[in-house]
């Protein structure tokens, strides 16, 4: 079978630039990719499977596998070459097609995009083909025809939404901004709102027609939620300076078409395969300045666990693009969940001396810098975010309640106290809170009545919160109400089963109302879930001797209570 020198070159590539080690064979290969589609590492699936092509040049299977790899992986140019070859052998597919045409569009072959999608469509949903075709049309020149085909997407609200969204993208690029304004803004159903960038787009229409006033309530309403947005917060002070917004959400058709392919992928992107990141990695190539595009591609590489992918996707964010704090903030969340814990609190440092105004870093700073055990530097970095809020809100509750745990975790109880009880104040049923300031009133021996009270309201708010419903056990057990604390700690149990604090709790309640063996069945469970080395040791010696014994020898050397457990008040 005759192999094209595009494939070659594609083959080639990925092998000499692909670090993991060779298979020797196509099943070795093969079966290696799938191993690594598995566990969504897209950049090793792409070698194995691309490597498997140099056994079996003409497998439709692995053709569409390399070539959704690839895409996955970032590598849209080798997936293009691979999506060919599918094309020419008559075995391509909808992600084929697509691929395809997205390499056309980016060289200017917009005639032979339309015509791959008019050989192609057949897999699409309507929705796909139609948005695709009515920018391609618009692309072509061909105008009328375009909004012919915008016009008619429809069948359902949703659809009817995103026909109109993209209608008005495109009478907006092509200068008739009142027009596109009216159709955002007097829809069937309302005023039209699919994402962000929606937002974005009615806010610049808006202002660019005269209606700064309508404009201005549009931005304020988005800031009223959250630590704030830069983009917003930069368009609310030129709103208010009375400057005009000019639109520039796209610049081109093309541009258009990385807008489809954006606002599919953020509609899917709870999805757990790799539709979303297929349509994000194609919108990233056909508009690689698009911030919010490489944000939701970084987004969706962290949750499948690829935080190097994600890494570098943040990292291509540009230092002056509005998105760079957001994007930093996604680097340093990817850096950190690969276990470079001090790499991402240089990050957020960094970010802290760069944009000393804001809140958001110095939270997320102050929180990373709790959980690296850095209690003091916490504080002292949610000290300037508790500053920088001129009149606390409902959502800042989180400022508070962070720096309360740091207080508790640098053995200052009365600060943590005071900044929990903020905390409560700001946001009187939030569960988090109830549930640490409870669970903590009972360890440090404060008022148990106020403690279940707490707790069996976070108990009400989240019941399938396993951790929660330990404290309401463990309070209940603590004021002596052993047989009442049974039920609950089960319940904990059902709901996080294999957490070690947990299972020693209920066999420390089991033992107390009689049902021996059963404890000791909990604490060897316990210990099989590896808990810290201190509360190990007290396990052990509970096996030993005896619950009861226990107690009486930490009575006898007037122990300190020990540390409350970090998975019954964790986050």
């Amino acid at each position: 079978m005759r192999i094209t020198r595009s494939l070659l070159l594609a083959v080639g590539m990925a092998v000499c630039l692909s670090p993991v080690a060779e298979a020797r064979s196509l099943s070795g290969s093969y079966l290696a990719a799938q191993q690594a589609q598995a566990r969504s590492d897209h950049a090793e699936a792409a070698y194995y499977y691309t490597q498997a092509l140099g056994f079996d040049p003409a497998n439709g299977l692995i053709l569409r596998h390399a070539m959704q790899a690839h895409v996955a992986a970032g590598d849209v140019a080798v997936a293009a070459a691979i999506a060919d070859r599918l094309l020419a052998l008559n075995t391509g597919n909808q992600f084929a097609t697509l691929v395809a045409m997205v390499d056309d569009l980016t060289k200017d072959q917009a005639a032979q995009a339309l015509a791959r999608l008019d050989m192609g469509a057949e897999g699409m949903t309507p929705l796909l083909s139609d948005l695709l075709r009515a920018w391609v049309e618009l692309e072509l020149g061909a105008d009328d025809q375009a909004f012919e085909t915008f016009a008619s997407i429809g069948g359902s609200q949703t659809l009817e939404m995103f026909g109109r969204y993209h209608e008005a993208l495109a009478l907006a690029l092509r200068g008739d901004y009142a027009a596109a304004s009216d159709l955002l803004e007097n829809s069937e159903t309302g005023a039209i709102r699919l994402n962000r960038r929606s937002t974005l787009t009615r806010v610049q229409l808006l202002s660019i027609t005269g209606q700064q006033d309508a404009a201005l309530e549009l931005v304020e309403q988005v800031l009223s939620t959250g630590f704030g947005d830069r983009q917003f917060e930069t368009i609310q002070r030129r709103l208010q300076a009375g400057e005009q917004l000019d639109f520039t959400i796209i610049s081109s058709a093309q541009e258009g078409i990385a807008e489809v392919f954006f606002d599919l992928a953020s509609v899917l992107n709870e999805d757990t395969g790799d539709v979303a990141l297929i349509y994000s990695r194609l919108s990233n190539h056909l508009d690689p300045d698009m911030a919010e595009g490489l944000l939701l591609t970084g987004d969706l590489l962290s949750r499948q666990d690829q935080h190097g992918l994600a890494s570098e996707v943040f990292d291509a964010v540009g230092a002056t693009a509005p998105q760079f704090v957001e994007a930093e903030i996604g680097r340093a969340d990817a850096l950190d969940a690969a276990g470079n814990e001090e790499e991402a609190i240089g990050v957020l440092s960094g970010l802290t001396r760069s944009h000393p105004e804001m809140l958001r870093p110095h939270y997320l700073l102050g929180r990373a810098l709790r959980r690296a055990e850095r209690p003091e530097e916490a504080i002292a970095t949610l000290d300037q975010a508790v500053a920088l809020i001129d009149a606390p809100e409902q959502r800042h509750w989180l400022v508070w309640y962070q720096r309360g745990i740091s207080y508790d975790h640098s053995d200052n109880w009365p600060a943590a106290e005071e900044d929990l009880r903020a905390a409560l104040a700001l946001d009187p049923e939030n569960a988090l809170i109830l549930n640490y300031l409870g669970y903590s009133l009972v360890e440090r021996g404060g008022d148990l009545d106020e403690a279940l009270e707490m707790i069996e309201r976070a108990v009400e708010a989240r019941p399938f919160d396993g951790y929660i419903t330990d404290s309401l056990a463990w309070v209940l057990y603590r004021m002596g109400r052993f047989e009442e604390a049974v039920e609950p700690m089960e319940r904990a149990l059902e709901l996080a089963p294999v957490d070690p604090t947990l299972n020693d709790h209920l066999g420390d309640i089991y033992w107390t109302v009689g049902r021996y063996r059963e404890a000791e069945f909990q604490w060897h469970r316990a210990l099989s879930f590896e808990p810290e080395d201190d509360v190990a040791e007290r396990i052990r010696l509970k096996l030993d001797i005896g619950l009861d014994e226990v107690l009486a020898l930490e009575a006898e050397q007037d122990a300190e209570p020990a540390e409350q457990s970090e998975a019954s008040v964790t986050e």
